[in-house]
């Protein structure tokens, strides 16, 4: 009898988690931590008594976010369309600038170190010029999101596209593969992983700067409703906009997370 006792329970374990839906194994953890936040934000504010313009209520926040939805719904578009737009227009150019590279290797010796010495300023130091050049519209904040997604997404690229197995490549070649089979059949499948973590990463670097570049000038945006709420004293409405910002950032992230696993699952 213990025997069969032994030998069933971990069947039965085996069984309760096949059972557990795979979205929701991987739900719980984030939702925890969002409790475990809003409990110490609320917490911190009971505890040291502060007041509302220091750091608000976070359903006074859902509550005003309710109340201005139309307008910030319509702000939250401005941005996500220019960091969207942004964002794939630097991925793409990130992943083309890469194979280039790995291609004709004496172009990355020319052109390498003029996008290190472009990146190595915080693109916000650019937005000025970015302004004045293109205007307070959306043309400034994507040219400018590109810039600075094209280079972390060609880093993470190069990277993958030289971590295949050399021994491989030469297989591949003794069987007469030009250089863009080898490309397409093996660097490409195997950079994968790599090119998807510079992507998550490009995701939140796409957002944050719009959000700052809409800042220094903008007619519309999440980052210019916190500007426009901050000079008018509004700060329920301003921690509205930014808490905007940070689910449409999360949103997308997951969207690009759930593609990489779902179409780079060999990683």
């Amino acid at each position: 009898m213990s025997d069969a006792t032994v030998t069933t329970t971990p069947t039965r374990v085996a069984m309760q988690r096949r059972a557990t839906p795979r979205w929701l194994a991987s739900f719980w953890p984030p939702a925890l931590a969002a409790l475990l936040i809003f409990a110490a934000w609320e917490g911190a504010i009971w505890w040291f008594h502060l007041p509302n313009f220091v750091l608000p209520h976070p359903a006074e926040i859902v509550g005003v976010a309710v109340q201005n939805h139309e307008q910030l719904a319509a702000d939250t578009a401005v941005t996500v369309v220019e960091s969207l737009s942004g964002y794939v227009l630097g991925s793409i150019m990130g992943l083309v600038v890469a194979i280039i590279f790995v291609l004709i290797p004496r172009l990355e010796h020319v052109l390498l170190p003029v996008y290190v010495v472009v990146n190595s300023v915080p693109m916000i130091a650019y937005g000025p010029l970015a302004i004045i050049y293109l205007g307070i519209g959306s043309a400034s904040k994507i040219v400018l999101v590109t810039i600075a997604v094209s280079y972390t997404v060609l880093i993470n690229a190069l990277a993958g596209l030289r971590s295949t197995d050399p021994r491989a490549i030469d297989l591949l070649r003794t069987f007469g593969a030009t250089r863009g089979t080898v490309l397409v059949k093996l660097r490409l499948p195997a950079a994968m992983p790599a090119i998807f973590s510079g992507l998550r990463v490009a995701v939140v670097h796409a957002m944050i700067l719009a959000v700052v570049l809409e800042m220094l000038g903008a007619n519309a945006g999440l980052g210019w409703a916190v500007y426009k709420s901050t000079q008018m004293m509004s700060f329920v409405e301003a921690w509205s906009a930014v808490a905007a910002s940070v689910l449409a950032s999360l949103v997308i992230y997951l969207v690009v997370s759930w593609v990489a696993r779902r179409f780079v699952w060999w990683s």
